[in-house]
């Protein structure tokens, strides 16, 4: 590491004043002054130990933290003089704690050891004091701000409850994944190692998909949205975790909010269906042929788009009449961002709107979802399967609108449609929108 490195990581150091105490060491360092390096950069390194504990103990209570800090006072107060408390405090963050881990510790222990030749007079054979040379000072410093120094303080090992209950609190604030993926990142996420991301996304599962309780329903969709953000950063990782602790993630509900909701997951992380239990596979498979939620988001449940593409259509157009809202829309046709599924969402709008049971159900259906997803019709595949849904139900053509709606979806298809495009195989559909546009050149 070169000595601009060093500054550019410096400006990390979480506290001021241990940033302010680093210049020592640095300026030491670049002076040449490798022993009052080494001894300075060990007392940085305790003291900002030391803040990280008191931090904890002020924002979250901490009771390990205040624990480890109340034995340290106690051991100043018996000798103010002496040093040995602090391998003490490295050797009680190590085990109560996540602040650092195993290698870090050895990194610090391995400090300390250097400290001490530099501080004390263990003279060699040929009477000189003990100095570290340039590279190992350089190294120390290295380990010691990125395993340390520029770490946010947060106490891993209590934090989980914490995070639930601020999560809670601040769920009418966080209601866009952006507002969700921001404040996560920035107050919790990126302060923790991932083991703990891991404990979190663990604790989420179950209150998300298992438990059914009225705090696990008011807080399931904030929730879903951690479970969702950590997924995003962690995807190949979880899959293993979730395979090697298969009993656990498999114990999911049977039925309602929890189940729908884990569908809904499934149905944008499917590589996780697999890894699941056969029993909770029952229990979701049962859910994609018998809930709302189930029938449109189960599509990893049938093997493929294309077998959820025929599944949808056939339900739409069943006599159970489903209603979908435009939420169920959106979700539908992000399912993929490829031509061939936009091409199969432009059907299933066409096979809803052309199964209107009577005029007002038409009306409705073409302005609220046909109208908005016109432009998903772009080729003379999808212009034609409409059409033929039109031509074949006179509740879409004989109602007082037909005229004017349908001349909206003629000119729609202008854009890719040839001009010699011939509508008369749909009689009625031809014969209300080239009237109108009839009359309309003649005025």
């Amino acid at each position: 590491m070169k000595n601009f490195e060093i500054e550019t990581i410096k400006e990390r150091i979480h506290f001021g004043k241990t940033k302010e105490y680093f210049e020592e060491v640095l300026s030491s360092y670049q002076i040449g002054s490798y022993r009052s390096s080494v001894v300075m950069l060990w007392a940085v390194a305790i003291t900002d130990i030391i803040y990280k504990l008191q931090y904890l103990v002020d924002l979250y209570s901490d009771a390990s933290a205040k624990e480890i800090l109340d034995v340290v006072r106690s051991m100043q107060d018996e000798d103010a003089r002496s040093s040995s408390w602090e391998l003490g405090v490295i050797d009680s963050v190590l085990e109560k704690t996540n602040l650092i881990d195993s290698a870090d510790y050895e990194n610090l222990r391995y400090l300390q050891k250097q400290r001490h030749l530099c501080a004390h007079p263990v003279l060699k054979e040929n009477l000189e004091l003990h100095k570290p040379n340039k590279e190992t000072v350089r190294a120390l410093i290295r380990n010691t701000l990125e395993g340390l120094l520029i770490k946010p303080p947060f106490y891993t090992q209590k934090v989980i409850n914490e995070i639930l209950e601020d999560l809670d609190e601040a769920k009418e604030a966080l209601n866009t994944k952006a507002k969700v993926k921001t404040y996560l990142e920035s107050r919790y996420l990126n302060r923790m190692n991932d083991d703990v991301e891991f404990s979190l996304f663990k604790t989420l599962w179950k209150l998300t998909f298992k438990l059914d309780n009225d705090k696990c329903n008011e807080n399931r969709l904030i929730n879903i949205e951690v479970i969702r953000l950590i997924t995003s950063r962690h995807k190949t990782r979880l899959n293993a975790l979730i395979e090697a602790d298969k009993d656990y993630y498999s114990n999911i509900a049977g039925a309602g909010q929890p189940l729908d909701y884990l569908l809904h997951y499934l149905s944008m992380n499917e590589s996780l269906y697999d890894l699941l239990s056969d029993d909770a596979k029952l229990k979701i498979q049962h859910a994609s042929n018998n809930t709302d939620v189930g029938k449109t988001c189960g599509w990893f449940v049938r093997g493929s788009l294309d077998n959820h593409f025929e599944y949808l259509a056939e339900w739409i157009e069943s006599d159970s009449y489903p209603k979908f809202t435009e939420h169920q829309w959106k979700y539908v046709l992000e399912l993929s961002d490829s031509e061939e599924w936009e091409d199969s969402y432009a059907k299933l709008i066409a096979c809803y709107y052309g199964c209107s049971v009577d005029f007002d159900a038409a009306d409705l259906r073409f302005s609220q979802h046909l109208l908005p997803n016109i432009k998903h019709f772009k080729n003379k595949e999808t212009a034609e399967f409409l059409l033929d849904k039109i031509e074949n139900n006179n509740q879409l053509y004989w109602r007082n609108r037909a005229s004017h709606d349908h001349k909206k979806v003629r000119e729609a298809f202008h854009r890719f449609l040839p001009a010699d495009f011939d509508y008369a195989e749909y009689r009625h559909f031809d014969e209300d929108t080239r009237e109108e546009e009839q009359e309309e050149s003649g005025s």
